[in-house]
C-alpha cells in the first residue's frame, strides 16, 4: 500500500516502471475467466488428472485476485471476511498426489470458495456481477 502524505505529489515513473505496469496489464486475465475456471472444475466430467496442477494454479490465482479485490476496496461484510479466510488456508493447501479423487475434491473446495467469493463480491456491490 502506498501512502501519500496531504499535499504530496505522487512519485514520477519512468520508462521502466510504465513498462512494468503495461506489462502486467497485459497478463491480466478478465474476471470473468474465474468463472471458465470454476466451470473447468465443477463441471459434469471430473478434470483430466494431467491439467489438475494447471488448474490449481488457476484457482489459486482466481482466488488471490478476488482476496485483493476484496482487501484493497475494504469490503467488510462478514460474509466476505469469512470467504477470505477459507481462501487462504485453501492455497496453503497443497495439491493432494495421492489419488485422482482427492485432487478433484481438493480443485472442487478451490472452485466452490471462488465462486462464492465472486458472488458475495457481485452482491456487496463490490464487483459488477460477471456473465
Amino acid at each position: 500500500m502506498i501512502v501519500f502524505a496531504v499535499d504530496a505529489s505522487p512519485p514520477r515513473l519512468d520508462t521502466d516502471d510504465l513498462a512494468r505496469i503495461a506489462d502486467r496489464l497485459r497478463r491480466l486475465r478478465p474476471l470473468d475467466s474465474i468463472l471458465d475456471d470454476i466451470g473447468d472444475v465443477i463441471a459434469d466430467q471430473d478434470p483430466p488428472a494431467a491439467e489438475a496442477p494447471k488448474l490449481a494454479e488457476r484457482l489459486r490465482g482466481d482466488l488471490v485476485r478476488l482476496e485483493n479485490v476484496a482487501v484493497a476496496t475494504g469490503d467488510r461484510d462478514p460474509q466476505v471476511d469469512g470467504l477470505v479466510r477459507q481462501a487462504r488456508t485453501l492455497r496453503a493447501t497443497d495439491l493432494p498426489t495421492t489419488a485422482h479423487p482427492a485432487t478433484v475434491a481438493h480443485l472442487r473446495r478451490l472452485a466452490v470458495v471462488a465462486e462464492a467469493l465472486l458472488e458475495r463480491l457481485a452482491e456487496t456491490g463490490t464487483l459488477r456481477p460477471c456473465a
